[in-house]
């Protein structure tokens, strides 16, 4: 009871002190915070084209950014109302690493980008490959508020499975589009017959300290 008091607690100041640096969080998934997930922002609030992450919660190695504007386009420190706006015809991609061997991994990544062209959107992929689904796109106004219709912005959600798990991924974001924020967590899900033994290890180690 006492051990599970602890994580919970650990979870609660997790939530805490996560939340209020999100600026467009406004999808995250059910299972941040658990064992096996890594959580990492970037806000490109400077020019840097390989940006550090404004918030890494990974304990599997550091995340990095590169990104590659295209020809003629360089970072806005405003642009539509927000700060720190990359302009692209060419790409973004960011290399995170977490944990392995497992069955497969779960990547739920939130985008906040605006149009450069009437018909230009997002184009997402992934390195291993895994199968993309759109989540749920929300428009949102300037100051991250959600909007029935907003002028510019959008706030896209995807979730990507890869099966294996790997031990990193690398996530590239492609478009004639301005990006914003982008926040990516990913979870690691083990094969059942692992996830049995972990728990049946667990269960011994309890008894143990019972008998003890």
């Amino acid at each position: 009871m006492r051990l599970l008091a602890k994580v919970s607690l650990v979870g609660v100041v997790f939530l805490s002190l996560v939340s209020p640096a999100l600026a467009d969080d406004l999808n995250p998934p059910e299972w941040r915070g658990q064992d096996r997930t890594t959580m990492q922002e970037w806000q490109f609030l400077t020019d840097n084209p390989q940006p550090l992450a404004d918030l890494v919660v990974n304990p599997y190695g550091v995340p990095s950014a590169q990104v590659w504007p295209g020809t003629g386009q360089s970072w806005w420190q405003e642009w539509g109302g927000r700060e720190g706006v990359w302009p692209l015809s060419g790409a973004i991609e960011l290399y995170i690493p977490n944990a392995s061997p497992n069955e497969y991994k779960d990547i739920w990544i939130q985008l906040t980008w605006a149009k450069q062209a009437f018909m230009s959107a997002p184009v997402l992929s992934t390195i291993p490959g895994g199968t993309i689904e759109v989540i749920q796109q929300i428009d949102i106004g300037p100051t991250g508020e959600a909007l029935p219709a907003g002028p510019n912005w959008w706030h896209t959600t995807y979730n990507v499975r890869i099966y294996p798990n790997p031990t990193f991924e690398t996530i590239r974001i492609d478009g004639t589009i301005m990006v914003d924020q982008i926040v990516v967590d990913t979870i690691c899900v083990p094969e059942p017959t692992a996830l049995g033994l972990l728990t049946i290890g667990g269960l011994a180690l309890l008894r143990r300290r019972h008998v003890a």
